[in-house]
């Protein structure tokens, strides 16, 4: 028997399952700018830009400007849904649990494999900080800076809610300038968290008009699209000879601010389109897994590359297309093992290690098209 795609609901719970959805391809993509080597090596003097160098350039461009800006909005979007009417104090409590917590647990896992592999430590107290808590640099686990950047929004929350109250358009104009200008990066790790943040909140509040999505989305996808193609020729003249931004450094700084813009919106509407098809079911199930994911893709991906040096491979072999567009899967399988496995041995610590939200214990089951299921 084929299972038929079940219909997308209505309301709150259709746009709980998008918000999933969304989350799962955000970070499935978000995997794929942390693949080693994670830059290409043109060497001096500068080799010559094979195709695939382009696709790798691109698939990154186009997932790191996406991913991390829909993620900020949804965490701004659900922490107005979820904890918009708990005290200050009892919203940070929970936000140390949900955020600072994993950060802490998973740099200190990183920091204890290097002090065992190589012999590492950082070398004093500022570096234990940023190490472990990302406190004004970033963390052991890179990505990781994302949880630190959310627990400072949410400190900020009260601020954010009341400015946009007064005046979202106003508000959002500032903060967009504030980005632009790289203020906001005296405080965030980031780029343009606390903007997105703030798009997330001022939607929660009902501040901001409803896409008509149904006129206008060929028009963001072509866009989003096409700005990552451009940012891709740029990163490939920055490669191949001396580059400098100078006087349009401004400029290159909104353009990239569009590319965010356009890649998560791209990203959300791809969301809606999952969710009306029979992979619906198999990205919720994946939904459940992905705090894990966002928090070990880097270890695992360092494991994977090390073993794929060790026989034989390399950017430059034959077989790196294979593993580059396989990373996101390979990461996801680990993820699912370790949570799993985790789960067995200590449910209380596999539950700060998924940021205080486990899987369900059947949730491994779930990832399949439903076409499949029977």
């Amino acid at each position: 028997m084929i299972a038929a795609a079940p219909p997308i609901e209505r309301g709150e719970a259709g746009l709980s399952a998008q918000i999933g959805i969304a989350r799962s391809l955000c970070i499935l993509g978000l995997v794929l700018i942390h693949v080693p080597p994670w830059h290409i090596d043109l060497g001096d003097p500068p080799r010559a830009l094979a195709p695939f160098d382009l696709f790798f350039i691109y698939a990154q461009e186009l997932f790191g400007r996406a991913s991390v800006p829909l993620l900020s909005v949804i965490s701004g979007y659900l922490l107005v849904r979820t904890t918009a009417q708990l005290a200050y104090a009892d919203r940070l409590r929970r936000k140390v649990r949900t955020l600072i917590v994993p950060l802490l647990l998973w740099n200190g896992l990183a920091v204890l494999l290097d002090a065992l592999a190589l012999g590492i430590v950082p070398a004093d107290m500022a570096g234990w900080a940023n190490a472990l808590l990302a406190l004004t640099g970033a963390p052991k686990i890179q990505p990781l800076y994302f949880l630190r950047d959310m627990f400072l929004c949410a400190m900020l929350y009260p601020l954010i809610a009341t400015a946009l109250r007064r005046s979202v358009m106003i508000t959002l104009t500032i903060l967009a300038l504030v980005t632009v200008s790289g203020v906001a990066e005296r405080l965030f790790i980031g780029s343009g968290p606390l903007l997105f943040f703030s798009f997330g909140v001022a939607a929660a509040q009902g501040g901001l008009p409803e896409l008509p999505a149904a006129r206008i989305r060929p028009y963001i996808v072509v866009g989003a699209l096409v700005m990552a193609a451009l940012s891709t020729l740029v990163q490939v003249d920055m490669l191949e000879r001396p580059w400098s931004l100078g006087a349009g450094q401004w400029l290159f700084a909104v353009v990239l601010m569009v590319e965010r813009i356009l890649g998560a919106l791209l990203f959300w509407f791809a969301a809606g389109a999952f969710a009306r098809g029979p992979w619906r079911t198999a990205l919720i199930a994946i939904e459940g897994y992905v705090f894990f994911l966002f928090c070990s893709h880097v270890l695992w991906l360092a494991l994977a590359w090390k073993a794929f040096e060790r026989f034989g491979g390399s950017y430059d072999g034959s077989l790196y297309p294979v593993f580059f567009v396989t990373a996101p899967w390979s990461s996801l399988a680990a993820a699912i093992f370790g949570a799993e496995t985790l789960r067995r041995f200590s449910p209380a610590v596999a539950r700060l290690a998924c940021g205080g939200r486990m899987p369900p214990e059947d949730g491994w089951r779930r990832i399949r098209p439903a076409r499949f299921a029977a």
